[in-house]
Protein backbone atom coordinates (compact mmCIF):
# COMPACT_ATOMS: atom_id res chain seq x y z
CA UNK A 1 0.00 0.00 0.00
CA UNK A 2 0.92 3.80 -0.86
CA UNK A 3 1.19 5.83 1.91
CA UNK A 4 2.38 9.47 2.00
CA UNK A 5 5.56 9.89 0.41
CA UNK A 6 7.50 13.26 -0.09
CA UNK A 7 6.51 12.36 -3.93
CA UNK A 8 2.77 12.79 -3.09
CA UNK A 9 3.04 15.86 -0.41
CA UNK A 10 5.37 17.63 -3.07
CA UNK A 11 3.33 17.52 -5.63
CA UNK A 12 -0.17 18.44 -3.74
CA UNK A 13 1.60 20.92 -1.88
CA UNK A 14 2.40 22.26 -5.45
CA UNK A 15 -1.09 22.00 -6.82
CA UNK A 16 -2.32 23.51 -4.35
CA UNK A 17 -0.76 26.20 -4.23
CA UNK A 18 -1.15 27.18 -8.31
CA UNK A 19 -4.48 26.27 -7.78
CA UNK A 20 -5.27 28.52 -5.32
CA UNK A 21 -3.73 31.26 -7.42
CA UNK A 22 -5.97 30.23 -10.38
CA UNK A 23 -9.48 29.75 -8.64
CA UNK A 24 -11.37 30.78 -5.66
CA UNK A 25 -12.32 27.84 -3.57
CA UNK A 26 -15.48 27.68 -1.24
CA UNK A 27 -15.29 24.60 0.41
CA UNK A 28 -17.82 23.33 3.37
CA UNK A 29 -18.27 20.26 4.72
CA UNK A 30 -14.66 18.93 5.57
CA UNK A 31 -15.49 18.30 9.20
CA UNK A 32 -17.73 15.14 7.82
CA UNK A 33 -14.34 13.36 6.43
CA UNK A 34 -13.61 11.17 9.63
CA UNK A 35 -10.28 11.35 11.18
CA UNK A 36 -9.13 7.31 11.03
CA UNK A 37 -11.14 4.65 9.40
CA UNK A 38 -12.67 3.72 5.87
CA UNK A 39 -14.96 5.10 3.99
CA UNK A 40 -15.85 6.37 0.36
CA UNK A 41 -15.68 9.35 -1.22
CA UNK A 42 -18.27 9.91 -3.67
CA UNK A 43 -18.11 13.43 -5.98
CA UNK A 44 -19.60 14.08 -8.87
CA UNK A 45 -16.99 14.64 -12.01
CA UNK A 46 -17.27 17.40 -13.62
CA UNK A 47 -13.27 17.96 -15.39
CA UNK A 48 -10.00 16.51 -15.16
CA UNK A 49 -8.85 18.70 -12.07
CA UNK A 50 -12.11 17.95 -9.31
CA UNK A 51 -10.28 14.98 -7.87
CA UNK A 52 -7.13 17.17 -7.04
CA UNK A 53 -8.77 20.03 -6.10
CA UNK A 54 -10.82 18.24 -3.28
CA UNK A 55 -7.66 16.19 -2.38
CA UNK A 56 -5.17 18.99 -1.59
CA UNK A 57 -7.75 19.93 1.32
CA UNK A 58 -7.95 16.37 3.04
CA UNK A 59 -4.87 15.56 5.51
CA UNK A 60 -5.43 11.88 5.15
CA UNK A 61 -3.99 9.69 2.27
CA UNK A 62 -6.80 9.07 -0.40
CA UNK A 63 -6.45 6.44 -2.81
CA UNK A 64 -8.49 7.31 -6.00
CA UNK A 65 -10.30 5.04 -8.61
CA UNK A 66 -8.78 6.20 -12.09
CA UNK A 67 -10.36 5.20 -15.58
CA UNK A 68 -6.92 3.20 -17.33
CA UNK A 69 -6.40 5.67 -20.20
CA UNK A 70 -4.91 7.83 -17.24
CA UNK A 71 -1.90 5.28 -16.75
CA UNK A 72 -1.06 4.43 -20.12
CA UNK A 73 2.75 5.24 -20.49
CA UNK A 74 5.76 4.85 -17.91
CA UNK A 75 5.06 8.70 -17.06
CA UNK A 76 1.48 8.32 -16.15
CA UNK A 77 1.80 4.71 -14.61
CA UNK A 78 4.41 6.74 -11.92
CA UNK A 79 2.48 9.96 -11.78
CA UNK A 80 -0.47 8.68 -11.02
CA UNK A 81 0.57 5.79 -8.75
CA UNK A 82 2.72 8.52 -6.71
CA UNK A 83 -0.84 10.61 -6.11
CA UNK A 84 -2.53 7.64 -4.83
CA UNK A 85 -4.47 6.30 -8.35
CA UNK A 86 -5.13 2.92 -9.26
CA UNK A 87 -6.94 2.20 -12.50
CA UNK A 88 -9.91 0.54 -13.45
CA UNK A 89 -10.77 -0.95 -16.90
CA UNK A 90 -14.61 0.50 -17.43
CA UNK A 91 -15.27 -1.84 -20.29
CA UNK A 92 -15.33 -4.63 -18.00
CA UNK A 93 -15.63 -6.03 -14.80
CA UNK A 94 -12.70 -5.83 -13.61
CA UNK A 95 -11.96 -7.80 -10.86
CA UNK A 96 -8.40 -6.69 -9.57
CA UNK A 97 -9.32 -2.93 -9.27
CA UNK A 98 -12.26 -3.95 -7.15
CA UNK A 99 -10.01 -6.15 -4.62
CA UNK A 100 -7.36 -2.96 -5.02
CA UNK A 101 -10.53 -0.97 -3.72
CA UNK A 102 -11.75 -3.31 -1.31
CA UNK A 103 -7.72 -3.83 0.23
CA UNK A 104 -7.79 -0.12 0.86
CA UNK A 105 -10.84 0.05 2.48
CA UNK A 106 -9.86 -3.17 4.57
CA UNK A 107 -7.15 -1.20 5.71
CA UNK A 108 -9.08 1.31 6.98
CA UNK A 109 -8.12 4.11 4.29
CA UNK A 110 -10.01 6.34 2.44
CA UNK A 111 -11.19 5.39 -1.23
CA UNK A 112 -12.60 8.34 -3.92
CA UNK A 113 -14.71 7.07 -6.84
CA UNK A 114 -16.58 8.97 -9.50
CA UNK A 115 -19.71 7.17 -8.90
CA UNK A 116 -20.76 8.33 -12.40
CA UNK A 117 -17.91 6.58 -14.55
CA UNK A 118 -17.78 9.51 -16.93
CA UNK A 119 -17.67 13.57 -16.36
CA UNK A 120 -21.04 14.91 -16.25
CA UNK A 121 -23.02 12.39 -16.44
CA UNK A 122 -25.30 13.55 -13.94
CA UNK A 123 -25.01 17.18 -16.13
CA UNK A 124 -26.17 14.78 -19.24
CA UNK A 125 -29.51 13.56 -17.24
CA UNK A 126 -27.30 9.70 -16.83
CA UNK A 127 -27.76 7.96 -13.78
CA UNK A 128 -25.34 6.82 -11.45
CA UNK A 129 -23.37 3.18 -11.60
CA UNK A 130 -23.40 0.89 -8.66
CA UNK A 131 -19.80 0.45 -8.69
CA UNK A 132 -19.30 2.17 -5.85
CA UNK A 133 -22.45 1.18 -3.53
CA UNK A 134 -21.51 -2.44 -4.16
CA UNK A 135 -18.40 -1.91 -2.86
CA UNK A 136 -19.22 0.03 0.19
CA UNK A 137 -21.34 -2.79 1.05
CA UNK A 138 -19.21 -5.76 0.46
CA UNK A 139 -16.78 -3.76 2.19
CA UNK A 140 -19.07 -2.53 5.33
CA UNK A 141 -17.89 1.14 4.21
CA UNK A 142 -19.65 4.26 5.04
CA UNK A 143 -20.23 6.67 1.47
CA UNK A 144 -19.38 10.32 1.76
CA UNK A 145 -21.88 12.14 -1.32
CA UNK A 146 -19.65 15.28 -2.49
CA UNK A 147 -21.41 18.07 -4.59
CA UNK A 148 -18.39 19.65 -7.21
CA UNK A 149 -19.62 22.85 -9.38
CA UNK A 150 -17.59 25.18 -11.25
CA UNK A 151 -14.99 25.27 -14.18
CA UNK A 152 -11.65 25.60 -15.62
CA UNK A 153 -12.28 29.49 -16.24
CA UNK A 154 -9.16 30.93 -14.87
CA UNK A 155 -10.44 32.74 -11.67
CA UNK A 156 -13.88 31.47 -11.56
CA UNK A 157 -15.17 29.82 -8.10
CA UNK A 158 -15.05 26.84 -7.53
CA UNK A 159 -17.73 25.42 -4.92
CA UNK A 160 -16.86 22.01 -2.98
CA UNK A 161 -19.95 20.35 -0.60
CA UNK A 162 -19.03 17.15 1.17
CA UNK A 163 -21.99 15.53 3.03
CA UNK A 164 -22.38 13.47 6.07
CA UNK A 165 -21.57 9.87 6.11
CA UNK A 166 -24.69 7.78 4.81
CA UNK A 167 -25.51 4.92 6.67
CA UNK A 168 -25.84 1.31 5.33
CA UNK A 169 -25.69 -0.21 8.28
CA UNK A 170 -29.26 -2.04 7.34
CA UNK A 171 -27.87 -3.44 4.34
CA UNK A 172 -24.66 -4.08 6.22
CA UNK A 173 -26.55 -7.00 8.41
CA UNK A 174 -28.70 -8.24 5.51
CA UNK A 175 -27.47 -11.98 4.53
CA UNK A 176 -28.41 -11.16 1.26
CA UNK A 177 -28.06 -7.56 -0.99
CA UNK A 178 -30.55 -8.02 -3.98
CA UNK A 179 -30.30 -5.99 -7.25
CA UNK A 180 -33.30 -3.15 -5.98
CA UNK A 181 -31.01 -2.71 -2.71
CA UNK A 182 -28.02 -1.43 -4.74
CA UNK A 183 -30.41 0.82 -7.00
CA UNK A 184 -32.29 2.32 -3.76
CA UNK A 185 -28.54 3.23 -2.36
CA UNK A 186 -27.29 4.18 -5.39
CA UNK A 187 -30.83 6.81 -5.96
CA UNK A 188 -30.75 7.54 -2.41
CA UNK A 189 -26.58 8.79 -3.23
CA UNK A 190 -27.44 10.56 -6.39
CA UNK A 191 -29.89 12.45 -5.07
CA UNK A 192 -27.52 13.59 -2.59
CA UNK A 193 -24.75 14.73 -4.58
CA UNK A 194 -27.00 16.83 -6.45
CA UNK A 195 -28.96 18.64 -3.71
CA UNK A 196 -24.69 19.37 -2.51
CA UNK A 197 -24.20 20.00 -5.67
CA UNK A 198 -27.21 22.32 -6.12
CA UNK A 199 -27.38 24.05 -2.93
CA UNK A 200 -25.47 26.93 -1.06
Amino acid sequence: MIKQTKTRRFFLNFFKGLFHIIYRFDVKGLENIPEEGKAILCPNHINMFDAIWLVIYLKRMIYIMVKKELMSNKFGIWFWTKIGCFSVDRGKADVQALEIAEGHLNDGDLLLIFPEGTRNGLAKGKKLKKGATMIAVASKSPIIPIGIKGSLRPFSKVKIRIGKPMDLSEYFSKEEITPRDYIAITNQLQEKIIRLRDGE
